[in-house]
């Protein structure tokens, strides 16, 4: 699946992506001075997909990789981003992130080939930190609306600080583009399965619901 091989740090490494981006200068001398608005949502792709999360989470513009035709967005808490405690924050702390390919270099894979490949060696290895098939545990998969759910946990080395090694994932197409959407908790506030589930759902929703031209539809059964 060639989906999987040319775009595999983009949408199965974002571990790897999560850890140079929070560990960067950007995240401590962010473009936000104290106080200042900052967005909820924001268009990428070349206005393809626009990006926003669940009430409380903003983008962190430092922290994200927004230029070309690929996008790289992470989210967190209004009120951290803004540094203003005004600015809101979820009800269930964490860290979004959504990756989304480029067009012309994406297959539209339905929700089963796609479980299909991550149930894999190489979707296991290309999952993990490390590249390693036996540092992750998939904990669960679900196929809902056209997209793929995980729960997954991985045990290799974890070079940010904070975050739990446990995480959730749904990978969906939408206009032609393959998205890839997680949701990381803090080690000191894990998220339960159904909170981190339900974190992800309402993640997908809000980025179908800004998107102008909705979901693509898929098969089901593909």
């Amino acid at each position: 699946m060639t989906i999987w091989t040319s775009n595999r740090s983009l949408i199965l490494g974002l571990p790897l992506v999560l850890a140079g981006c929070l560990n960067s200068p950007d995240v401590t001398k962010r473009d936000f001075s104290l106080n200042r608005p900052v967005p909820d949502t924001i268009a990428v792709a070349n206005q393809s997909v626009v990006i926003g999360g669940p009430p409380g989470y903003c983008i962190d513009k430092g922290a994200s990789r927004l230029g070309g035709d690929t996008a790289f967005v992470l989210l967190g808490s209004c009120a951290s981003i803004a540094r203003n405690v005004s600015a809101g924050a979820p009800t269930i702390p964490g860290i979004l992130t959504a990756s989304v390919t480029r067009d012309g270099n994406t297959d539209v894979v339905g929700p089963v080939a796609l479980e299909r490949y991550i149930l894999s060696p190489d979707g296991a290895a290309a999952l993990a930190r490390d590249g390693r098939a036996g540092s992750v545990e998939i904990l669960g998969t679900l196929r809902e609306n056209g997209a793929v759910f995980i729960q997954l946990k991985d045990t290799s080395p974890n070079d940010t600080p904070g975050l739990a090694d446990t995480y959730w994932r749904a990978l969906f197409n939408l206009n032609g583009r393959l998205i890839t959407a997680s949701v990381v908790s803090f080690s000191d506030k894990p998220l339960s399965a159904q909170a981190g589930a339900d974190t992800l759902r309402a993640f997908l929703a809000r980025i179908r619901r800004e998107t102008p031209s909705g979901i693509a539809t898929l098969d089901p059964q593909q």
